[in-house]
């Protein structure tokens, strides 16, 4: 039986419970700290709101355990993430898009140029804010497309193998390609 119990991955928590505080903020694409947060704290495993426990951003004597946290504001569409609460005190950032029905999700595409023969070259873009990001294999003609990204900034990272071998902040455009020369670097 314990074998089994072992095997199947759970965690169990030994000793007294222990609690932490939550603050959440939101930011638009372009940065500005949102005010007027609709923010709801979701038990994962269990679904129990914990919206009653937020004082305007602020959760204070949380169990700590893994949770949903789901932000909202006028304009904005809903942005949720799993977030562990696993120490004293933790501060979660949100991005939040704006809302409409003709804002889509943005790009960042380009060409590298130069780049090292017979490797295989990625582009990450990591979010200067929140979490998420996404990445793409460039092409044999150097070419590479990151799509499905929300409006703001982000890190892009040109990676070969385990190494990264160029850095650029960046933000998606309607149109622009981006013009990556690793001859520079």
């Amino acid at each position: 039986m314990s074998a089994a119990w072992l095997c199947r991955g759970e965690c169990v928590q030994v000793g007294a419970p222990q609690f932490g505080r939550l603050e959440v903020s939101a930011f638009s694409g372009i940065g500005e700290r949102l005010p007027n947060l609709d923010i709801d704290l979701i038990e994962v495993g269990s679904h129990k709101s914990l919206k009653s426990r937020l004082n305007g951003a602020v959760a204070t004597k949380i169990p700590y355990g893994t949770y949903l946290v789901r932000v909202s504001a006028p304009g904005f569409r809903t942005s949720e993430r799993e977030i562990h609460l696993d120490q004293p005190e933790l501060l979660v950032r949100m991005p939040l898009s704006v809302s409409g029905e003709c804002i889509g999700f943005a790009q960042i595409h380009g060409t590298i140029r130069h780049a090292p023969p017979d490797r295989e070259l990625w582009v990450k873009i990591v979010p200067l804010q929140g979490v998420g990001g996404a990445e793409s294999r460039v092409g044999r003609n150097g070419s590479f497309l990151v799509g499905g990204l929300d409006w703001g900034q982000y890190l892009l990272l040109v990676v070969d193998g385990q190494t990264i071998i160029h850095t650029a902040s960046v933000e998606p455009t309607e149109s622009a390609a981006l013009d990556i020369d690793l001859a520079r670097n």
